[in-house]
């Protein structure tokens, strides 16, 4: 039975994780633009008064979820889905040669890997909450909150994976990112 190998084998080096993420957000990137682009465009078709006062609570409530399903939740399933496939690995860490892992270097289960999807995604869900409070200028000292809430939750994710370590999202999980074997991607 080989033994495991030593840590200093499994770590990524900080460049190839900033390789990787800087590939996950280009594909991030992608689709804001297209978001942004179909907005454009669609926004003269609808009948969409100027801002009259102080919006609603429900009207927060809506642009909190229309948010959510059209940024996060792809984002997360764009992760789970290419993360939980055969190459362990979303377009970013295939371009970093890295790969999703169980926290002991065996394959990662899928819902470790949806777990592992839904805390990294968290600051940017938090940050989306806070910012739409500024731009619908409503519960600012709540929306300034949930930004400095974002920026610490993704330090805890990003700063130990720079550091050679395990970030929150990997550690809540059970997960680590390592670099892909020279036979491929973790054996699933």
């Amino acid at each position: 039975m080989p033994s495991a190998p030593a840590l200093t084998t499994w770590r990524p080096s900080p460049a190839a994780r900033v390789r990787s993420w800087l590939g996950d957000w280009l594909v991030v990137a992608g689709w804001l633009a297209l978001l942004t682009l179909l907005g454009v465009l669609v926004r003269p078709l609808l009948d969409v008064p100027g801002p009259a006062g102080a919006p609603g609570p429900r009207r927060v409530l809506a642009a909190d979820l229309a948010i959510s399903l059209v940024t996060v939740v792809p984002y997360v399933l764009y992760l789970f889905v290419t993360e939980s496939s055969p190459r362990s690995a979303s377009l970013g860490k295939r371009w970093a040669g890295l790969v999703v892992a169980g926290a002991t270097g065996g394959p990662a289960r899928t819902g470790q890997v949806f777990a592992r999807n839904v805390v990294k995604a968290l600051p940017w869900q938090v940050a989306h909450l806070g910012v739409s409070r500024a731009v619908l200028e409503v519960q600012l000292p709540i929306g300034m909150t949930l930004v400095v809430l974002s920026l610490v939750l993704a330090a805890a994710c990003m700063v130990p994976s720079l550091v050679g370590g395990r970030g929150l999202h990997d550690r809540v999980a059970g997960t680590r990112v390592q670099r892909a074997s020279r036979s491929g991607p973790v054996d699933r």
